[in-house]
């Protein structure tokens, strides 16, 4: 059996933290995926499967990325025909 003592170091000073606001704000700029998969099986047959897929996201770059998508989409049509 072996253990692991390794430490990290993390910065205590007051410029370092980071308020959750901060944080929701970023997650809320950039966007959040989260995919997951849970499957409960009894002798190798399964029994439930529970799947979770969610996007976290403001509108505002939901939207942005939406419209990317389709000036890219209409591009690509442009140039095949």
């Amino acid at each position: 059996m072996s253990t692991r003592t390794d430490v990290m170091a993390i910065d205590s000073a007051p410029e370092a933290e980071i308020s959750l606001l901060d944080i929701i704000d970023n997650v809320l700029t950039a966007g959040v995926v989260i995919h997951g998969s849970v499957v409960i099986s009894l002798a190798g047959v399964d029994l439930i499967y529970l799947g979770l897929n969610a996007v976290l996201t403001s509108v505002e770059t939901a939207l942005r990325h939406i419209e990317a998508d389709q000036a890219r989409a209409s591009g690509t049509r442009s140039t095949e025909l």
